[in-house]
């Protein structure tokens, strides 16, 4: 039977009375994944995250077995953590336990949870006394996909992804606030071509480590839209970010709707801080140091245990194929797209 993949965001809900009575189907770079629940309203809300990303729909029959399924409830008995197993704290909040076959997520009294690697599921509860709203449910159902993702090969990081005129994949990577999201507009109005402001997916590929985009919309803080050259974005930046309200979000395709590009092969890593210096500062960075620093920005490498071995040894040869530069942004390279974009190639070069 023929399985159509469909380029549109909207999923098709699907009964199929062997699994939970509603289903939405998605393929990221290749890997399926599931969103199932019996409750229609929870599959279709934890699905409308997942159209945020950069994922397609699968529609049509499903003949196809996913890799990993998320199933979603908001019913029944919490779970409870592994008994033989100690907790510790995550940075972005929340208690995980983990072994190398199990993964325990808790925040909030709402848990996300798996046991084993492939085939797997992961199941999120949902506290129905406490059901949580907002940012917090974004950042619930957020954690769950990319624990889902790491079990299909592919590894969140936090990073804009562009590709520079001549070719070169460039991540700018760094933590909220690091100027990701600004340098990433900058460039893209300079000519730069572009993945995501914000995170991107990195996996093996033929022997190398590619990017694939991962957020739609790009997010700006307030004082951004100041900028000139910023001040035209101000028109159709109309959302707030859901984990940040002091930041609002556009569709960088209804601005630029021919440099988007789905993947890119990275072979520059710009590890991004904004200071308060009037010039900005680069520094090349040993294999060690690139590789130390990676570290840090992609936590869930030592959290989640069933999958560590493969994420580090994806951050290990991403940190020898790309060069790694420390990036100290000053008041000079925010304001001037065409300077950043100078500055930046000369350096990288």
């Amino acid at each position: 039977m023929e399985t159509v993949v469909s380029s549109e965001r909207r999923g098709a809900c699907i009964k199929d009375f062997k699994r939970p009575a509603f289903a939405q189907w998605f393929t990221i770079a290749g890997r399926f994944v599931s969103v199932e629940s019996s409750d229609e309203r929870l599959s279709r809300l934890c699905a409308a995250y997942f159209e945020a990303w950069h994922v397609s729909s699968v529609n049509g029959p499903q003949t196809i077995q996913p890799q990993v399924r998320i199933i979603i409830s908001a019913t029944g008995t919490r779970p409870q953590p592994p008994p033989d197993l100690e907790p510790f704290d995550v940075t972005d909040g929340g208690m995980c336990w983990a072994d190398s076959n199990t993964y325990f997520f808790e925040n909030n009294g709402s848990v996300v949870s798996t046991l084993g690697v492939l085939p797997t599921q992961i199941r999120i509860w949902l506290d129905p006394v406490r059901l949580p709203q907002g940012a917090a449910l974004a950042r619930l159902i957020f954690n769950a996909a990319m624990a889902a993702t790491r079990r299909c090969g592919l590894y969140q990081l936090h990073s804009a992804g562009l590709i520079a005129p001549e070719g070169n994949g460039v991540l700018i990577v760094g933590p909220s606030g690091a100027g990701k999201s600004t340098l990433a507009t900058q460039l893209v109005l300079a000519g730069w071509q572009y993945l995501s402001d914000d995170s991107v997916w990195l996996f093996e590929n033929g022997g190398q480590i590619e990017a694939h985009a991962l957020r739609r919309a790009f997010a700006l803080h307030e004082k951004s839209f100041t900028v000139e050259g910023f001040r035209d974005l101000d028109l159709v930046a109309n959302k707030v970010e859901a984990y940040d309200p002091a930041k609002r979000r556009f569709e960088p395709r209804t601005i630029f709707p021919r440099t988007f590009r789905e993947k890119c092969l990275p072979t520059t890593l710009l590890f991004s801080s904004i200071t308060n210096s009037a010039r900005t500062r680069t520094r090349a960075l040993a294999t060690a140091e690139t590789m130390a620093r990676l570290l840090r920005m992609c936590p869930w490498a030592c959290y989640d245990k069933p999958i560590a071995e493969a994420h580090l040894r994806v951050l290990a040869q991403l940190a020898r194929q790309a060069k790694g530069f420390e990036l100290a942004a000053g008041s000079d390279l925010l304001g001037d797209s065409e300077y950043t974009s100078l500055y930046l190639l000369s350096q990288i070069k």
